[in-house]
């Protein structure tokens, strides 16, 4: 049974399910992926601005995880392409969720997963145009 969460909206998932591990979670290759909520109104800034934040992510793509699976928050993205949304496989977005959350005390956040799908750099607080292209550089450095 799914724990309470603090996170409104959201179920945190144990990663032990009766036993068995939960599913690996695979993350987009070369992406920043913005976690965004309904209540959170930082977050609609940044979706606002996601044309200029995808710009200076190149040759980053950029994607959108939504944390509330609620009607708000499927209206706040429902105006994104589905080439900017990432969604998971249903078995394992609970998981990523959990996973990506515990990373930091609140939203907005970001995270710039690299070539090899792992998590390179991390932004708690809003993206803007040149806090973007920081977050990638620091995937590229040695």
């Amino acid at each position: 049974m799914p724990k309470r969460s603090f996170w409104p909206g959201i179920a945190v998932v144990p990663l032990l399910l009766l036993g068995g591990a939960a599913p690996a979670v695979h993350y987009p290759e070369r992406t920043v992926l913005l976690l965004v909520a309904s209540w959170c109104a930082p977050c609609r800034v940044e979706l606002a601005h996601i044309d200029e934040i995808a710009r200076a992510a190149a040759p980053y793509d950029v994607r959108v995880l939504l944390v509330d699976d609620s009607k708000a928050g499927r209206r706040m993205v429902a105006a994104l392409s589905p080439a900017r949304r990432w969604l998971p496989d249903p078995a394992v977005a609970a998981p990523a969720r959990a996973a990506l959350l515990s990373r930091t005390p609140g939203l907005p956040y970001s995270v710039a997963i690299g070539p090899k799908g792992a998590i390179c750099a991390d932004r708690r607080g809003g993206l803007d145009a040149a806090r973007t292209h920081a977050l990638v550089a620091r995937c590229r450095a040695p």
